[in-house]
């Protein structure tokens, strides 16, 4: 019998399930990725036009204005300060087109 090292009882037999959450509001795993990548790189701009397209597969301005979305209906950024500051990076480079 070969041992794995995770329990039988951390694994799920339904494909999916880990993702699925019970609250039909709260942000995807996609989401939060998106989130985390900004209040990486807010500070800098936001981050350049073709990490943004490697990493998540679309254009910046879709990006952006994803981002901008899940910021202002209070997506779970612990700090007031820190999501106005990754706020205004959205808004600008939205008016920007970027």
């Amino acid at each position: 019998m070969t041992r794995t090292p995770f329990p039988a009882a951390s694994r799920s037999t339904t494909p999916g399930a880990a993702t699925m959450s019970s609250d039909p509001t709260a942000p995807s795993d996609d989401d939060l990725a998106m989130i985390a990548f900004l209040r990486r790189w807010y500070v800098y701009g936001g981050g350049r036009a073709e990490d943004i397209l490697v990493e998540f597969g679309i254009a910046p301005v879709d990006y952006f204005g994803r981002v901008r979305t899940l910021l202002e209906t209070g997506s779970p950024v612990t700090d007031r300060t820190v999501s106005d500051a990754m706020l205004a990076v959205c808004r600008k480079r939205l008016w920007l087109g970027q």
